[in-house]
């Protein structure tokens, strides 16, 4: 009897260990902070977790524009980390349903105005960006930014209250529709 639970769990030990060993985390590039910019055509300013700068690309929709990253980084990019979503404030209601419905966007994911957030991105990196944004809803200079809270004063009128980050890097607040 003892044998036999000795084989199954060193039989079990070696399939767990075979899945960790098979380098599924290091093929995803995982998304910390994406600023989405433009009309027709969408530019999406990246920034990841595990990498250095930011990679910037452009398509027809946010969909292409992350498979032309996924091509150019050479991975597949992971969405459900996403801590920060930096917007230019045009088409806010259908891109956050489509940011939380179908990047699956964690419901924590701040939603932050800002008309320059590419080149904040770039500068500050998403680390600070993404403090910067926690600080000012904590001390309340800024408004709750969650893309639940965004999306729900969205849904429910016209427009809705959220975190803006200015051009010097602080946080206050505004009005995305």
């Amino acid at each position: 009897m003892k044998v036999l639970i000795c084989a199954v769990f060193a039989v079990l030990s070696l399939l767990f260990t075979a899945g960790c060993a098979s380098g599924r985390i290091q093929d995803k590039s995982y998304l910390r902070a994406v600023c989405i910019t433009g009309g027709s055509e969408k530019e999406l300013t990246m920034a990841f977790f595990s990498e250095e700068g930011v990679l910037t690309v452009s398509g027809d929709c946010t969909d292409s524009a992350a498979k032309q990253g996924e091509i150019i980084n050479g991975r597949k990019v992971f969405t459900g980390y996403t801590e920060l979503i930096l917007t230019d404030g045009r088409d806010s209601r259908e891109l956050l349903e489509h940011m939380l419905t179908d990047w699956q966007v964690p419901s924590s994911c701040m939603v932050v105005y800002s008309s320059c957030g590419k080149q904040l991105l770039e500068e500050k990196g998403a680390e600070r960006l993404t403090g910067t944004v926690r600080q000012a809803v904590e001390q309340g200079t800024a408004p709750k930014s969650d893309i639940i809270t965004v999306l729900g004063g969205l849904c429910s009128g016209s427009c809705a209250e959220t975190a803006e980050l200015r051009a010097d890097g602080t946080a206050g607040s505004s009005v995305i529709y």
